[in-house]
């Protein structure tokens, strides 16, 4: 199991090398229960694993093993970003002493995480070239995570950016780790010179040394209780004889995790903190099983062992478990410290976690809140400029930056022709009003298109764009990738609603019919008749991009726009008129009722020919239902269109 900060260190690496879109995807992929983790809950230790293969599935790119080794240097990342830089320096003067010291890193965290299963690293060998590093683990699969982390601390700590760890044997099965690792640096300080001569001092006799460290152990070369403390003695009862019993037969090795023999505790003695736990039933009035920590010590002159340890405690409670009182426990250590003020801590620890827990049972409705929030904020945003736009400017490019050349695009202009009459006959307000309705139809049919509202004028004019977002593929490549990355699958799939692959010219044909359709039902409150309406088109090239740097807006520049204006201006009210470019890219699909109008001076142009939009071509666009009515099939809008 893995407590949920281990996790949380996992999501922070996904979020800020991949986006949080690529979190948001991976937790609905392998069902998650929530996008964050409590820090101090407990997860299943496949979670890594699963997350590592749906990497894999989405990015079509690298390996479970490559993304362990990135989450493992993630992990020493976010350690050392979130202020446990100092603890991790404090471990070595350089990566050897800080290879050595890594166990002592974990347990010093035990009080924190009580249940928290840590590996062992243990250095078995090592010469100038590097170290031989032993990695045990009861979690299957996690080495390269383990690869990562070793190099990710050789590099923020020790600028070894070089570090080489190869894996040289692996003895793992199926329920846990037991792999060599053969670590490469340059290591050829490892024998450090002495300074000084340290002057010889006399010898102290057993019964002194047994006074100063209550808890210790002396054992023979065959790893029999030589002697013990006298504090030893008070955790088991007077009856229970000890001296001359084999180690393992009283106590349980818990780290390192060896058979406990002579050599191999030799072996391990020099680095590694031991930790036992009694097998035989404790004092009368104890509950619980003592544990023991310290560090193995050869005493060559005897060819002996001794254990110089202390309990370890974490409450008031295991103290009463383990039958031992507070002036059982050495004077020079921090044990008593921690007992007496680490009940309030662990009450406040409670408190904390309750709080957490809180927090984590509303986030699921506070998430989706702010879902709700996030998407009105983008509605507002997409109907002020195009999406790609958008998405540029929310990757971080400068708005007086991004300026595109649409290539083929059409232009349309609706002119309100009563204006005038609105604000000679109403008062502000009231023309304000009356405009609005006409401005929200035509927003409402806008919306069922592929079309960009540009502006809407002061003299009521309302111009409209299509095949803006048809170039979203001019968008350089090193930013599109991000930009999509963004985009959620929703989104995407939104991002071109021409799923027809109409052309511009179609959809804005059609749109303009509705238009005309629209405008007979809504009327002029003064003269209590329909509004009069002048629309046109024109198909061609234009300049897009954003000015102004305190207010964005997004402008369209070029003969396109300026055409498009002059066709509608010698328009007729309730018709559509377009230009000769326009109607070349009308004929085709033959879907149109189109009239040759006639030549028309166009300013720049000179006289040129223009048409007459009257409706859609049955023929082509219609389908028989019954006798009694006949279905149009818009293309375009993809709407029905029911004549009875």
């Amino acid at each position: 199991m893995f407590y949920g900060i281990i996790m949380d260190t996992i999501r922070d690496g996904i979020v800020g090398s991949y986006g949080l879109v690529m979190w948001k995807r991976i937790v609905k992929e392998i069902n998650l229960p929530s996008e964050t983790f409590e820090l101090y809950l407990r997860y299943d230790n496949k979670i890594l694993q699963n997350i590592c293969d749906c990497m894999v599935e989405i990015l079509n790119d690298g390996s479970r093993d490559e993304y362990l080794q990135f989450f493992g240097e993630n992990f020493i990342r976010y350690f050392y970003r979130y202020g446990f830089n100092k603890i991790l320096r404090v471990a070595g003067r350089n990566l050897r002493d800080f290879l050595f010291a890594i166990d002592q890193l974990h347990d010093s965290n035990r009080f924190t995480f009580p249940q928290m299963q840590h590996p062992l690293f243990h250095v078995t060998e090592e010469n100038e070239n590097g170290v031989i590093l032993n990695y045990k683990s009861v979690r299957y699969g996690l080495a390269h995570f383990a690869i990562g982390g070793l190099k990710a601390a050789a590099s923020l700590l020790f600028n070894e950016n070089d570090l080489d760890v190869t894996i040289q044997h692996d003895f793992s099965n199926n329920q846990y780790s037991d792999i060599v690792f053969c670590v490469h640096f340059d290591n050829k300080k490892h024998q450090v010179k002495r300074l000084f001569n340290v002057p010889s001092l006399p010898p102290v006799k057993s019964k002194t040394f047994f006074r100063i460290f209550p808890f210790s152990i002396l054992m023979d070369s065959t790893l029999r209780i030589h002697r013990f403390g006298k504090n030893i003695q008070k955790a088991f009862p007077d009856d229970t004889p000890l001296i001359g019993r084999p180690l393992d037969e009283v106590f349980r090795l818990i780290r390192p995790d060896i058979h406990v023999e002579w050599d191999k505790v030799l072996s391990y003695s020099r680095h590694m903190v031991f930790l036992m736990e009694s097998r035989l039933p404790l004092r009368t009035g104890s509950s619980g099983k003592i544990q023991l920590q310290g560090q193995m010590k050869y005493l060559e002159y005897e060819n002996m062992l001794w254990f110089l340890c202390h309990p370890v405690l974490g409450s008031a409670n295991d103290m009463i478990s383990a039958g031992l009182h507070l002036n059982d426990l050495n004077l020079f250590d921090n044990t008593s410290d921690i007992l007496i003020t680490g009940i309030q801590q662990e009450h406040e620890l409670e408190i904390t976690k309750y709080k957490q827990h809180v927090w984590m049972k509303k986030e699921p409705d506070l998430r989706h809140k702010l879902n709700i929030c996030h998407e009105k904020n983008q509605a507002l945003l997409h109907s002020t400029m195009p999406k790609h736009i958008t998405l540029l400017l929310q990757s971080g490019l400068q708005g007086n930056s991004i300026c595109e050349c649409q290539p083929f695009v059409t232009i349309m202009f609706i002119d309100v022709m009563d204006m005038k009459t609105l604000s000679d006959h109403l008062d502000a307000a009231h023309t304000i009003t009356c405009l609005n309705e006409v401005i929200v139809l035509f927003d409402t049919i806008a919306d069922k298109f592929d079309v960009f509202k540009v502006e809407i004028k002061a003299d009521g004019s309302y111009m409209l764009v299509s095949g803006i977002h048809d170039q979203s593929h001019l968008v350089q490549e090193q930013n599109r990738s991000q930009i999509l990355s963004k985009i959620s699958i929703n989104e995407e799939e939104k991002f071109n609603r021409n799923s027809l692959g109409l052309n511009p010219t179609e959809i804005i044909a059609e749109l303009s019919l509705e238009f005309l359709h629209a405008s007979e039902h809504i009327h002029n409150p003064v003269t209590k008749k329909p509004f009069h309406l002048k629309l046109g088109f024109h198909s061609g090239t234009a300049i897009g991009g954003i000015v102004g740097t305190r207010n964005y807006q997004y402008c369209l520049f070029g003969d396109t726009v300026s055409i498009a204006s002059q066709i509608t201006a010698t328009s007729e009210i309730g018709r559509i008129h377009f230009s000769q470019m326009a109607y070349s890219h009308l004929v085709a699909n033959n879907c149109f009722k189109i009239e040759y109008r006639g030549q028309v001076d166009i300013k720049g142009s000179g006289p040129t020919d223009t048409y007459w939009l009257t409706g859609l071509n049955e023929k082509s666009c219609t389908t028989k239902i019954n006798k009694n009515q006949t279905i149009f099939k818009c293309p375009f809008s993809i709407q029905n269109l029911v004549l009875k």
